[in-house]
């Protein structure tokens, strides 16, 4: 093949990302010309995009020909129409060319709807699930189920969920659900939700806390698709727990970034007035125009490997383990709250608690369009340590926030600096091992009555 042919059909590629079409298939048509396999798929591709298929599986048996396993996955998805044995013949040559697909196509043929040779199915799904295909995960439960593999079924439709199939967390919510589970099944009904907009999941979880009488998550999960008006009890439980040791965090961060910011994602710095600092994570982004939230790793702008985002898999997978749909969910509708901005404001300070470091910092994109959170961790800015004049007032400001949870903020913000803690009904007491003492009263319906915070007496 003419080294000319490569280049014919990379510029052929780049038309049709251009939405030249006409001109891609002109290239097309000369690389295949000149021997390459690739250009022969697209041709067929074409053809069978205009209604062609008798063109279409001319060209696709010139790129099988040729060695192109989608040449040849292509040519046995029409050949099947007429011929099921010598279709299944082109999917396992598809196979074995790499085409997890074709290994699909052939268990499906072996299921038969449940009525064919389940084994085989099995063999051929569980080789499509192994290459990371969610749609054989999922029907290889079917199978293991037919053939009374309860295990094995469970086992398929969890690593299909892992994969990200629409309808595997919904159908192992209802398995569990089903068996009396229902925390297992809320587990995965969450899941169901949040990261396949499972509709009929979400009407799951309405019907079960609210039998359960907890209307609060039952109205979350029941708003959530078209847009709660309030974060989750979830999250509110960890961004009560952080709360005051983020404002702290924050005020120095705000104090320190004064002036335009520049960031470099790649090299993963943040520059204002002149100084250069590392360990950016890009958390995510706030549209202004749709008042909603989007995390860099659902961002398909961005590969999933990308070093300013690799980050995000802790925060994630702690959304997963906790059942945080806020911390979890790729897209979030936030329209529903009072302020749209400062809720995303909120997940992102959260998170960024989870990360450590040193705070976040937001900057404006798209023309004012939008706004970009990063989190900072540079080791060589110092740290929020605990400090004496500021507690009260961050102390104060927090349960202000989440006058429900006074109690857990004081708990979270004395964990935070490591302070030992007792407590009774009325007051929290916490000592650190630098010698500094807090002590808060709370009124019985659990709001902040009085504090101090001073150095602990001798001997105490």
């Amino acid at each position: 093949m003419a080294p000319e042919a490569n280049e014919l059909y990379e510029t052929g590629v780049a038309a049709i990302r251009r939405g030249d079409d006409a001109r891609a298939e002109e290239l097309f048509r000369r690389a295949a010309a000149m021997g390459h396999a690739g250009s022969a798929l697209e041709l067929g591709l074409a053809a069978e995009r205009r209604g062609e298929p008798e063109e279409a599986e001319r060209r696709y048996r010139e790129a099988a020909d040729g060695g192109d396993p989608g040449g040849v996955l292509n040519l046995a998805v029409l050949v099947e129409k007429r011929d099921v044995p010598a279709a299944m013949e082109l999917y396992r040559r598809a196979w074995e060319l790499g085409s997890h697909a074709a290994a699909f196509n052939l268990g499906r043929l072996y299921d038969d709807d449940g009525r064919g040779d389940l084994e085989q199915a099995a063999t051929w799904y569980g080789r499509a699930a192994e290459r990371g295909n969610a749609g054989a995960a999922f029907n290889l439960g079917f199978v293991c189920a037919d053939r009374g593999d309860t295990g094995g079924m469970l086992e398929s439709w969890r690593r299909a969920a892992e994969l990200g199939h629409p309808r595997a967390a919904g159908a192992l919510g209802d398995h569990h659900a089903n068996g009396g589970d229902l925390d297992t099944a809320v587990t995965w009904f969450r899941r169901a939700v949040y990261q396949a907009g499972d509709e009929a999941a979400a009407r799951r979880l309405d019907e079960l806390y609210r039998a359960n009488g907890d209307e609060r998550r039952a109205a979350y999960w029941r708003d959530f698709l078209a847009g709660p008006g309030a974060h989750s009890p979830e999250f509110e439980s960890l961004a009560s727990w952080v709360s005051a040791a983020a404002f702290d965090r924050q005020e120095q961060v705000d104090d320190l970034l004064t002036g335009g910011l520049a960031v470099d994602l790649d090299a993963r710095t943040l520059t204002c007035d002149g100084h250069t600092y590392g360990g950016v994570t890009l958390l995510g982004s706030f549209s202004h125009l749709s008042n909603t939230w989007l995390w860099a790793w659902a961002n398909e702008a961005f590969p999933a490997d990308h070093p300013a985002i690799v980050p995000l898999r802790a925060v994630r997978e702690h959304g997963d383990e906790h059942g945080i749909a806020e911390l979890a969910a790729g897209h979030q509708d936030l329209s529903g709250f009072p302020d749209p901005h400062q809720a995303a404001t909120s997940i992102a300070i959260t998170s960024g608690m989870l990360l450590g470091g040193n705070g976040v910092v937001s900057h404006g994109i798209n023309d004012g369009r939008g706004t970009a959170y990063v989190h900072l961790d540079d080791p060589a800015l110092p740290a929020a340590a605990f400090d004496r004049l500021r507690a009260p007032r961050l102390l104060t400001t927090a349960a202000g926030i989440f006058p429900g949870e006074a109690r857990r903020v004081v708990r979270g913000f004395l964990s935070h600096h490591g302070f030992r803690i007792r407590e009774s009904a009325e007051v929290i007491d916490g000592r650190s091992g630098a010698g500094d003492q807090v002590t808060v009263g709370f009124t019985g319906d659990g709001l902040i009555r009085a504090m101090t915070v001073g150095r602990e007496p001798a001997g105490g």
